[in-house]
Order: structure tokens, then C-alpha cells, then sequence
């Protein structure tokens, strides 16, 4: 995966962002990532491969059809290793908290709706975490790796030594 800088929260206005603004900002942006990529939002100053593992933060990435899961938690979480990018339709917009991924303390929630993906994010960050402002956080965005093909087509590989 690369990881792209998206544009900045912060520069809607010289004196700051507010968490209405925050939420307006995620649920434009959410329109236009592409499927398995990624957003990370934290404090700023923090970097997930820093020692500090206990950091608030949000992961935010692109299903398919439209769906968004959005995973909270306390420790830095890693992406993600999903077996599949579609989700069942009973699976929407419930919260889960189980064990599914040991990095996500605070559970996950999958949902097509942008706006409920933005409200979860700003409300964890503003009510839950207590940070005073957008301004005191920071994002990432991984998008995912586009494998080449070959213009002859696919060709298929020989396996030796294995049955």
C-alpha cells in the first residue's frame, strides 16, 4: 500500500477547524477514496510506529458498494486484513465489539451512510477522547495497491515441487 497525505482539515480556516467542519470535511472526503483505501486519524505528533502505543484514534476504510467501516480505539491499530470488502446487509449499521480484530479496543461499525461514518469519528474524538478542537489532530491516507497486468493476458504460473 502508499500512503498519500490527504488535503489538511485544518486549512477550512485560519483560525482552526471546528468539529462541524471536521464532520463536513470526512463526509466529503469519504466520497472520493477509492475501495480498500484507508484513513487514520490521531493525535498530531504521533506516529504508529512511534513507542507510545496508547493513542485515541479512528480508522476509516473504503468497502465496496458504498460501505465505509469505521474501527475506534486506544492502542495504534494496523490495517486491517479483510477476507472479503462486501458486507451482508444485516451486518450495517451495528455496532460490533468482539474480537474480530485485536488492534480495535473500542469496537467497529460498517455502514453506507458518510454521515454516520463522520458523526461516529468526530463524536469519539470530541466526547469520548476530550480533545479540544480538530486542531489537535493529524490523518494519514493509505490507498491500495493497483497490480499491474500484462498486456499479452494472464498467463498461468507453473508450480514445481509442490503438488
Amino acid at each position: 500500500m502508499t500512503t498519500h497525505q490527504q488535503p489538511d482539515p485544518r486549512s477550512d480556516t485560519s483560525s482552526g477547524m471546528d468539529w462541524v467542519a471536521m464532520d463536513r470535511w470526512l463526509v466529503e472526503s469519504l466520497a472520493d477514496m477509492s475501495r480498500a483505501a484507508i484513513v487514520d486519524i490521531g493525535p498530531c505528533g504521533v506516529h504508529v510506529g512511534d513507542d507510545a502505543p496508547e493513542v485515541d484514534c479512528a480508522q476509516i476504510q473504503a468497502l465496496s458498494s458504498g460501505t465505509f467501516i469505521v474501527r475506534l480505539s486506544t492502542v495504534a491499530m494496523s490495517a486491517p486484513l479483510l477476507a472479503s470488502h462486501s458486507v451482508p446487509r444485516d451486518a450495517l449499521d451495528r455496532w460490533f465489539y468482539d474480537d474480530a480484530f485485536t488492534d480495535c479496543t473500542h469496537g467497529y461499525l460498517m455502514s453506507r451512510s458518510r454521515r454516520r461514518i463522520a458523526e461516529i469519528t468526530v463524536a469519539w474524538f470530541r466526547d469520548r477522547c476530550g480533545f479540544g478542537s480538530p486542531d489537535e489532530l493529524g490523518c494519514s491516507y493509505t490507498e491500495a495497491v493497483q497490480l499491474p497486468r500484462s498486456a499479452e493476458g494472464n498467463h498461468p504460473v507453473e508450480r514445481q515441487g509442490y503438488p
